[in-house]
């Protein structure tokens, strides 16, 4: 293997479309990410989140008259927050504050607002149950009520609403919840696949024979094989010339079909002697047949070239001793099979045995993705 090719760096174009045909996968995985984020939020929202529950009481202030017959006006929300912490509000609030009851958590509990007009006080109180919430809030209605009776600004406080006590929950973030587990998904799964990408040794284009073995990349046999398109020219071009004067070689197909794979090659090196049906040569959409022929003579000159075909896990003494009579092997590898590690063991067998390897050829390449890829 040429050192270079552990140094490769990624080919976008080949990735995107190595990767196009699973991009369902990767839509489903968002999908999935969509779902479990969903999920997973309401599972906490209902679990891991505080209980606390919460009341709301709404009070009407008639103020009464100064010295000079004014009405006080100069009360606000901050005023009242402060005067429910005060001595003498918090006392009228827990002298109604049942037992049990502190008056630090009295004080924790009650928030005052003055929304709009400062006629109308609106007294929340939250805390861990519901029971504690009701009976803040009964005291704290009834200790401003009679704090009115002892103040000289204000004439009088009514309660004018009690709202019951309810659950509080965290805001409903489950839309974001779900795109944040979709785009944690979607990473993740672009991590996965490019990572795979990275750790994939599969051939796909000559290109990735000529970085990964030291050998000729003599071209692409696409699945379609249909007569004379690029590839097969291109192909056909490489093996004729790199035989030379040699017209039986050995055929080492690493996909173990090399009956197959020998019928190919030889169609493609002895086109001439072959008819043509279907289609035209320049949009590349022709196809071959066998002349029949009745004479046993024209059937053995069918062929000018020859292939011996092996398969790559049946390699022996034999064969290599076959090989070596014939000059030199062709391999074919798979496209977009992994077959790195049994190619490089064949290699190393044809090494030790002194076979000749005249080049690699990459078999039933998607002929799709191959124009996609060169277009």
């Amino acid at each position: 293997m040429n050192e270079e090719y552990n140094k490769k760096g990624i080919d976008l174009k080949r990735m995107y479309l190595r990767f196009q045909t699973k991009a369902w996968l990767l839509l489903m995985l968002t999908m999935a990410g969509a779902v479990v984020g969903g999920i997973a939020y309401q599972v906490a929202r209902a679990t891991r989140m505080p209980v606390a529950y919460e009341a709301v009481s709404k009070l009407y202030i008639s103020f009464g008259a100064d010295e000079s017959g004014e009405i006080y006006q100069y009360y606000n929300g901050y005023t009242w927050n402060d005067l429910l912490d005060a001595d003498p509000i918090l006392n009228r609030i827990m002298e109604y504050v049942p037992e049990g009851i502190s008056r630090e958590e009295v004080a924790a509990a009650t928030k005052a607002e003055i929304l709009s007009d400062i006629r109308l006080l609106t007294i929340t109180v939250e805390g861990s149950t519901e029971k504690f919430v009701r009976e803040v809030q009964a005291a704290a209605e009834s200790g401003l009520t009679a704090y009115a009776d002892d103040s000289e600004e204000i004439k009088r406080i009514k309660v004018i609403r009690t709202d019951e006590p309810y659950r509080v929950f965290w805001d409903d973030k489950t839309v974001t919840a779900c795109v944040t587990g979709a785009v944690i998904f979607a990473v993740i799964s672009c991590l996965f696949m490019a990572f795979f990408y990275v750790l994939d040794e599969a051939i796909y284009t000559q290109e990735d024979v000529e970085r990964k073995y030291p050998y000729k990349a003599l071209g692409l046999i696409a699945k379609s094989q249909k007569g004379l398109q690029p590839y097969a020219r291109e192909l056909r071009a490489n093996i004729t010339y790199v035989l030379g004067d040699i017209r039986s070689f050995a055929l080492i197909d690493m996909e173990n079909h090399c009956e197959i794979r020998k019928e190919e090659v030889e169609r493609l090196l002895n086109i001439d002697k072959y008819d043509f049906i279907g289609g035209d040569g320049e949009a590349g959409g022709l196809t071959w047949s066998i002349p029949k022929s009745n004479d046993d003579e024209d059937e053995e000159k069918e062929g000018e070239w020859k292939a011996i075909p092996f398969n790559g896990d049946a390699l022996a003494e034999e064969e290599c001793i076959r090989i070596r009579e014939l000059g030199g092997a062709i391999i074919l590898i798979p496209f977009g099979e992994d077959v790195g590690r049994k190619t490089r063991r064949v290699l190393s067998l044809l090494k030790n045995q002194d076979c000749k390897v005249l080049g690699m050829v990459v078999s039933q390449a998607d002929e799709e993705f191959l124009n996609r890829y060169y277009g």
